[in-house]
């Protein structure tokens, strides 16, 4: 009798860069080619554990004065492509290097989200026509970011750990 095992196996990947430092991020292609676009975009980076690249995604187009990126989609995008580390990289046509208040709050939700899931948010960048700003660098990534949604969803973890503790204890003494 053979046995059938389903394995899911790293997706082939050619790309060899690695990101080391926010430098190396703001000189990749795919970051050339949105710095100066006159509507924002959002590009999702997912990494390995050592930092290569495994896939840059478009994750959508805004206006010129925002764009709007729901963290469901960056966590699912995430978790199908079981990406170790994750960069967050947008261009503001306005020329701006500062975050604006919703480009902390994604950032800082979407970070902890998945963080559940031991996905690394690596750094968030915003770019323009001649330059660029590291949120990490800036200080502006709150990783002790909460909210009453994020300790409810704490709280049910724990709960779920202890209880499967608690079975696993059970199973012991048996």
């Amino acid at each position: 009798m053979s046995l059938k095992l389903d394995i899911q196996k790293k997706p082939n990947t050619t790309d060899s860069r690695q990101i080391k430092r926010p430098e190396d991020i703001y000189n990749l292609e795919e970051v050339q080619e949105i710095k100066d676009a006159i509507q924002e975009h959002f590009l999702f980076i997912g990494l390995d554990r050592g930092n290569h690249i495994r896939k840059i995604s478009l994750m959508g187009i805004g206006t010129s004065a925002g764009i709007y990126i729901d963290s469901k989609q960056l966590i699912r995008n995430a978790i199908i492509n079981a990406f170790d580390k994750v960069v967050f990289v947008h261009n503001h046509p306005s020329n701006s290097l500062e975050p604006s208040y919703e480009d902390k709050h994604l950032t800082d939700i979407t970070g902890k989200l998945m963080e559940i899931f031991n996905i690394e948010l690596v750094d968030h960048l915003i770019v323009t026509e001649d330059n660029f700003a590291s949120m990490k660098q800036l200080g502006v990534i709150n990783r002790n970011y909460s909210n009453e949604n994020l300790k409810f969803m704490n709280n049910a973890f724990l709960i779920e750990e202890n209880n499967n503790l608690k079975q696993e204890l059970e199973t012991l003494k048996k």
